[in-house]
C-alpha cells in the first residue's frame, strides 16, 4: 500500500488528527503530511509543530550532555552528587542517561506528596530545585545498574546539572543548541497557531502547552519533555546523526548514542536512545546498528546507521485519549513500507 493511503486511513481511523512522516537518507527525503491540527482545525503542513514529549530526552538532553563532555565541562562518569548534594555517590550522569540509575520512573512532582498516576489534571508550578528535592526524597528506588527502568525523573535531574555547569537556564541552552543544528523551529514554549493539539484538559485541548504534567509544572521547560518541533527540523537532526555529528557533535558522541551502554541488562539502551531491535516503532527489518525513541504524545524517530536512513513519525495520538495505542502499529507499517523501497 502507498504511504499516502496508509496515513490517510490512519487519520480516518482516528489514530490522530494529523500525521507527518519522513524517510531520510543521505541523498533525499520523502515526506508525507496529512490531516488537521485538531478535528475541524486547519490542515497540517511540513511546518506544523508537534509536542515531542520524551523525544526531548534524545534530541536535546542526551546530545547536549555529551557536547558538554566534549568541551570538558563535565564527565558522564561523574557522580550526580558532585553537582546535586544528597544523592548517593554511586548514581552517575551515565546512569541517568541510560535509565539505570535506580531512580523511579515517574512521580507527580507538582503535588505536595508526589504519589498517584497522571490523569490529565491541572498542575501547580514548581521550581527545578523543588523538583530535585522531591526526587531525592521520594524517587530513589534501588541501587544503580541493577535494572533498566525508563525514568523521566532521572532526566529532570540532568536538567538541573546542565543548568548548574553552564550558568544558563534550559531555555537559553536549547536555543543555542538548536541554532547550532539549524533547527530554527524547535524549542520550548511555542508561539502561533500552526500546532497540533493534544489531550483535552479541563474541557480544552492543549495546544502549544506541553502535555507532560511535570514539564508543564516546570513552566513548560524541562529535560524530560517540553520541546515542540516539526518534520523538517527533525530531518536535520537525523542527518546530523547519520553524518557522524556533522562537526556539531563529535563522532565519539554519536557513537555513544548508537552503541549499547547497559551491559547484559534488557532492554538494551544507549546514551539517550533505545537499541532498534527493542524499539516498538522499529521496522521488522531493524538491523543491530540502529536506535529509536518515542514520545508519549505519539512521536517517534528511528535511525538506521547500517543502511544510512531514518524514519520520523509525528502524530498527536493523545487527542483521542491516552488509551489510544493505534499509533504503535502505524509506526511499524510505515517503516516497513519505507524499507520495502530500499534496494
Amino acid at each position: 500500500m502507498e504511504i499516502e493511503k496508509i496515513i490517510e486511513n490512519a487519520v480516518n481511523e482516528k489514530v490522530a488528527t494529523g500525521i507527518a512522516v519522513s524517510f531520510v537518507t543521505e541523498n533525499k527525503t520523502e515526506r508525507f503530511v496529512f490531516g488537521k491540527t485538531e478535528e475541524n482545525g486547519t490542515d497540517i503542513n511540513e511546518k506544523t509543530l508537534f509536542d515531542l514529549a520524551s523525544l526531548t530526552k534524545s534530541i536535546f538532553t542526551a546530545p547536549l550532555t555529551l557536547k558538554f563532555a566534549e568541551e570538558g565541562i563535565l564527565s558522564i562518569n561523574d557522580s550526580v552528587s558532585h553537582y546535586l548534594e544528597g544523592f548517593p555517590q554511586e548514581i552517575t550522569i551515565r546512569s541517568l542517561l541510560t535509565h539505570t540509575s535506580g531512580i523511579t520512573a515517574w512521580l507527580p512532582l507538582y503535588k505536595k506528596i508526589p504519589t498517584g498516576e497522571p490523569k490529565g489534571e491541572s498542575v501547580k508550578n514548581i521550581t527545578l530545585q523543588e523538583a530535585v528535592e522531591k526526587i531525592k526524597m521520594f524517587g530513589i528506588k534501588r541501587k544503580p545498574f541493577e535494572k533498566v527502568e525508563y525514568s523521566c525523573m532521572g532526566y529532570i535531574l540532568l536538567g538541573a546539572i546542565l543548568e548548574k555547569v553552564s550558568g544558563k537556564n534550559l531555555k537559553t541552552l536549547s536555543e543555542e543548541f538548536f541554532e547550532s543544528m539549524s533547527m530554527k523551529d524547535t524549542g520550548f514554549l511555542p508561539k502561533g497557531d500552526n500546532i497540533a493539539a493534544t489531550e483535552r484538559v479541563n474541557g480544552t485541548h492543549l495546544k502549544g502547552v506541553v502535555h507532560d504534567e511535570n514539564a508543564r509544572a516546570l513552566s513548560g521547560v524541562s529535560t524530560n519533555a517540553g520541546l515542540f518541533s516539526n518534520i523538517t527540523d527533525l530531518e536535520k537532526f537525523v542527518r546530523v546523526m547519520l553524518k557522524g555529528g556533522a562537526n556539531i557533535l563529535s563522532p565519539f558522541s554519536v557513537n555513544l548514542m548508537r552503541e549499547k551502554q547497559t551491559g547484559n541488562l534488557i532492554p538494551e539502551r544507549t546514551i539517550g536512545w533505545l537499541k532498534g531491535r527493542f524499539f516498538s516503532g522499529a521496522p521488522d527489518f531493524a538491523p543491530e546498528d540502529s536506535i529509536g525513541h518515542s514520545g508519549f504524545t505519539g512521536t517517534s524517530i528511528f535511525i538506521d546507521f547500517e543502511n544510512k536512513c531514518g524514519v520520523i513519525i509525528l502524530t498527536n495520538r493523545v487527542y483521542y485519549g491516552r488509551e489510544n495505542k493505534k499509533h504503535i502499529r502505524l509506526r511499524r507499517i510505515v517503516s516497513n513500507t519505507f524499507y520495502g523501497r530500499l534496494r
